[in-house]
């Protein structure tokens, strides 16, 4: 509240959004003009990633079914919108930043996507793991056959 005027984006996953969505009424309230730009994956993305790394791809309790969060804005008086197609991504960003007010925009995205880089639990930053797409391959392939081709 320092900077009034500045723009403030919040980008979140909807895990963590889950956890602090209340907080879109008191911006409604006092006419915060946050930003939240919500990356919709259905899941606990970084501990889905965890549970990759360590766990071979058995998941617990990491994929989780959402409210709709564009409705469940409105509801509390915030502007929001959602992007399922790439090619309307820099439309809705632009609205985004020249919303008056507070405002969502919630971006779905593809599940199972980990985030790289990454440093193991206890791992030196020179021990970091890098994307492989072999790696990646065959984690999908695992994933179909322990799920009936359900997902990967």
């Amino acid at each position: 509240m320092a900077h009034p005027d500045a723009l403030v984006v919040d980008i979140d996953g909807d895990a963590s959004f889950s956890m602090t969505l209340s907080e879109l009424s008191t911006a409604a309230q006092f006419n915060v003009g946050v930003k939240v730009l919500l990356l919709n994956n259905e899941e606990q993305g970084m501990v889905t990633q965890l549970q990759n790394i360590y766990y071979q791809d058995r998941y617990a309790h990491t994929h989780q079914v959402n409210p709709d969060f564009v409705k469940l804005s409105e509801a509390m008086h915030v502007q929001a919108r959602r992007v399922s197609d790439p090619k309307d991504l820099v439309g809705g960003l632009d609205w985004l930043v020249h919303s008056e007010g507070p405002a969502l925009l919630e971006v779905t995205t593809d599940k199972k996507v980990c985030v790289f880089p990454t440093v193991k639990s206890g791992g030196g930053l020179d021990e970091f793991i890098a994307y492989d797409p072999e790696r990646e391959k065959h984690r999908r392939e695992l994933i179909r056959q322990r799920t009936s081709g359900v997902h990967g």
